[in-house]
């Protein structure tokens, strides 16, 4: 097994996961919408998920992570959701070659030929695959993270929006067949919004946010990097610790970058870097902006408002806001916030370099 002077490490989300294990324990009856700021955990959680319960007999994950494909057409789409083994590429048609949808669904050519040729309904095809599971005792179980990317994309008539039918669908497979179980990850929060206010859906969803860690589990992780990290070169001190967490709060991936360029620079070296990185980020996101500066002067010394607070914003500068990582929207409280304690330091040093 390769060896690395730093692991990546799953810190203290058992309370998410067991709130995952009973949506998935009880019989389908909606949609789950997993959301939350960025790199706040939401991939590594489902993929965590997914390890722990693929070897159980009793479930079918069809895990789909839309990140790592590119797409832009109805095609794509397909060659998403239906990937043939290369091991048996070289099969005629009418073979019993097999095609998995998910990496896991399994199509024989014929039905693989008529799909390619428009002649079969993707939905009818997963339809009865999860008939068939389920009357083998088995419960299938789909996870597709960062849905938002079949966002823009249409069926062959161009007249239906894909998402928009590949969402009724899986109402249908959850509320109304109670079929199968769905999960739906996304770090687009203003996509989570329009789920959330559609009336159809908001009846038939349930929405879980995944936060950053909270200070004690980010303390309990780094005061043993040795346990976690397999770090053997250096340990954190209290004060050291104190810093990165004022420094970047309770963002996983931060704190590991940060372990990371520990094994070269002093931590007050990183921390300063860091909060310049921010500074320059927002210095490019308002220049020349007013309405920008203006939306961000709301949070120069409050990191998270209320949407009635922020009356008089352009909805346009808010959905950008999201887009770009700077704000994240929790649509459920009908809050904004900050993206994170680095950025919250990056509109600080804006706003006082300007001023």
């Amino acid at each position: 097994m390769t060896q690395f002077k730093i692991d990546v490490t799953f810190i203290n989300r058992e309370k998410e996961m067991a709130e995952l294990r009973n949506y998935l324990e009880g019989r389908p009856n909606s949609i789950l919408f997993l959301y939350g700021p960025k790199s706040s955990g939401k991939t590594t959680l489902m993929y965590r998920l997914f390890e722990q319960i693929k070897a159980e007999k009793r479930y079918e994950i069809n895990f789909l992570n839309l990140r790592k494909i590119f797409l832009t057409s109805y095609d794509d789409f397909i060659d998403a959701f239906f990937k043939s083994s290369s091991a048996e590429n070289g099969l005629k048609t009418g073979t019993r070659r097999q095609y998995s949808l998910f990496g896991l669904f399994k199509l024989d050519a014929f039905t693989e030929k008529m799909l390619k040729k428009r002649q079969e309904d993707p939905f009818l095809i997963m339809e009865r695959e999860f008939q068939r599971l389920v009357k083998k005792g088995i419960r299938p179980v789909v996870i597709i993270d960062e849905f938002h990317k079949l966002d823009g994309l249409y069926l062959p008539d161009k007249q239906k929006r894909l998402m928009v039918e590949l969402m009724n669908f899986f109402v249908a497979m959850t509320k109304e067949s109670h079929l199968c179980h769905v999960i739906i990850a996304s770090s687009d929060a203003f996509f989570i919004e329009q789920v959330y206010v559609d009336s159809k859906l908001r009846k038939t969803s349930k929405f879980m946010k995944l936060d950053y860690l909270e200070k004690e589990d980010v303390f309990a992780w780094l005061r043993d990097i040795k346990k976690y990290n397999q770090v053997q070169e250096y340990i954190l001190d209290e004060k050291q610790i104190e810093t990165i967490w004022e420094t970047v709060g309770g963002s996983a991936w931060e704190i590991h970058s940060i372990l990371e360029d520990l094994f070269q620079y002093s931590l007050d070296t990183i921390a300063a870097k860091i909060k310049m990185e921010k500074v320059s980020m927002i210095t490019d996101w308002t220049f020349d902006d007013e309405a920008r500066n203006r939306l961000l002067r709301h949070f120069s010394k409050q990191p998270i408002r209320k949407l009635r607070e922020l009356a008089g914003t352009c909805k346009n500068i808010l959905g950008q806001a999201v887009k770009d990582n700077i704000l994240y929207y929790d649509p459920v409280d009908g809050i904004y916030g900050i993206q994170g304690k680095s950025l919250e330091w990056g509109i600080k040093g804006y706003f006082e370099e300007i001023e």
